[in-house]
């Protein structure tokens, strides 16, 4: 086969070339740079990084083709450099970066494609953009070099002119030369045994220093292993307490759940409700909980701060408070399908900090949850006047709710001392009556009693009596043989110038009076308690 050496042709469009490459690494630079800043806010919050950027277009088949092209380019100015004898380092040092280049777009893009569809480990995420912001520098350090010889450079350092008179073009470069195809196949075999038998006596020369590698680097293999199983993964049970990334925490509930807090279906999926209870364990004093995510069967669900927000009868929804030395509880809250609603759960949170208080490497921590299902096991509990009803076993782990007396009326009269100069008052009366909004009549129902929220119930709508009763309470009544059914979403009545600590005033249907039988109903997920009041 008889071919033309193509040199002249490459000297002739020499600075062409170089052109062609800088644009080339614009468009892979600004590529790799989109990438690098996708996993930069993925670290740190990956739904703000899946919610603000498209990681599907970040990088295609064109980003490939463009890097090759840039890589056969390099080896056609390579080859000219080599033949005319002249510095050739920077383009081994582009083909070196570019080659890595493809390698990593490699391992990329299927994480890309795939990544809204599962979580991707921290450590992962963040070794992808440690790689990508070297690999921007690099680019750039290239685009730098290539626009300088692309734009114009002291050519003669080269012994390229500035035409074709000047470039040293001669007969050679554009010289016919005769290129061979055949081989001898019998030759690269006998070479390949040669090479074989070679090294089995080298090998049993050198027996005991190759068996010496073999252990180290099997030792070394073994120790890694362990490092990445041991040190760098923890396991824990529901209800222990352990430390990461500064701010100590504790899994106390897990519950399953389809309603919010009022009872109303809010979605037709599962919602995984994880409650825990926080506090700061050095200088970090908010969680992280783009780190945090549910596992089943290896599948990843980031948390729904909308629907954890409609929870509030099991808990303050996350939502980046500051921590502070003594544990606050707070929720989590997943969706997952309703089929994967039986399935072993585990909640993981990846360590970031790295030898923190002696402690090696970014962890994976997994917690194994044992979830409560709140939508089974409908159960009715009874109590009386008098009774101290504890919600155990609830949502609302063992607040206390006690009614002593109470007593229905149209009003109530308050009485208090009115005092007009110094030590001088006198007896006056207050009178409260129901106000006159609303779609019912409505008398007032007094009830002398009190709410103790627990400890572990960190939620302002049920902080006190008042958001309780107007949260949970409904007032249940038999008037002439039917029953009737009223929530109470009321503000409660209080004296304005009489002191009444004892009692609570609640405003109630009017029919009420009348009643042959009167329960106060608590409706606390799927549990009813119900408060017998009249029978």
């Amino acid at each position: 086969m008889i071919l033309r050496k193509p040199y002249a042709f490459f000297i002739k469009y020499f600075k062409l070339l170089h052109a062609i490459i800088v644009g080339l690494i614009v468009f892979l630079l600004y590529r790799s740079f989109s990438v690098y800043n996708f996993f930069r806010v993925y670290v740190g919050d990956y739904s703000a990084a899946l919610s603000e950027m498209s990681p599907r277009t970040m990088l295609n088949m064109y980003s490939f083709v463009l890097a090759l092209l840039i890589i056969i380019l390099i080896i056609i100015v390579l080859s000219v450099m080599i033949y005319k004898k002249k510095p050739k380092k920077l383009y081994i040092f582009s083909l070196i970066v570019y080659a890595m280049l493809i390698v990593l777009f490699f391992f990329t893009y299927p994480t890309l494609r795939d990544i809204s569809s599962y979580l991707l480990d921290v450590r992962t995420s963040s070794a992808l953009r440690d790689l990508y912001l070297i690999a921007c520098i690099l680019q750039f350090i290239c685009l730098i070099l290539y626009a300088v010889r692309a734009l114009g450079f002291d050519i003669k350092q080269f012994d390229f002119r500035t035409d074709l008179q000047q470039l040293d073009i001669n007969e050679k470069d554009s010289e016919e030369i005769e290129v061979s195809l055949e081989f001898d196949g019998n030759k690269i075999h006998r070479n390949i045994r040669y090479r074989l038998r070679l090294f089995k006596y080298f090998y049993k020369e050198h027996k005991f220093i190759f068996n010496t590698c073999i252990v180290i680097l099997v030792v070394a293999l073994g120790f890694n292993i362990y490092m990445s199983i041991m040190l760098y993964k923890a396991n824990y049970d529901q209800g222990t307490a352990f430390n990461a990334s500064g701010v100590m925490m504790n899994v106390k509930n897990t519950y399953l759940t389809q309603s919010d807090a009022n009872g109303n279906k809010i979605t037709d999926d599962m919602i995984v409700v994880i409650k825990m209870d926080l506090r700061k364990q050095g200088i970090n004093d908010t969680l992280n909980t783009g780190l945090t995510t549910l596992i089943i069967d290896g599948i990843s669900y980031g948390q729904n701060r909308d629907y954890a927000k409609e929870l509030y009868d099991i808990g303050t929804a996350y939502n980046g408070q500051k921590l502070t030395d003594e544990f606050q509880s707070y929720i989590l809250a997943f969706v997952i399908p309703l089929e994967d609603a039986e399935k072993k759960m585990q909640l993981k949170f990846n360590d970031n900090v790295s030898y923190v208080r002696g402690e090696m490497g970014a962890k994976n921590i997994f917690i194994d949850l044992n979830p409560t299902n709140l939508t089974e096991n409908e159960k009715i509990i009874d109590s009386k006047i008098g009774d101290e009803l504890k919600f155990e076993n609830s949502v609302l782990e063992g607040s206390i709710f006690k009614i002593k007396g109470y007593e229905f009326n149209n009003w109530f009269k308050i009485g208090y001392k009115y005092c007009y100069a110094t030590n001088k008052c006198i007896d006056s009366s207050e009178y409260l009556t129901p106000t006159a909004t609303g779609n019912y009549y409505k008398t007032l129902m007094r009830i002398n009693g009190y709410f103790v929220p627990s400890d572990n119930v960190n939620s302002s709508e049920i902080s006190s009596f008042t958001s309780f009763i107007n949260n949970f309470a409904t007032i249940n009544y038999e008037l002439n043989n039917s029953w009737y059914s009223q929530k109470i979403d009321t503000q409660i009545i209080k004296p304005k110038a009489g002191v009444d600590n004892t009692n609570y005033y609640i405003e109630v249907p009017l029919d009420v009076i009348n009643a042959t039988k009167v329960n106060l109903t608590f409706k606390v997920r799927n549990l009813t308690y119900r408060y017998v009041l009249k029978q």
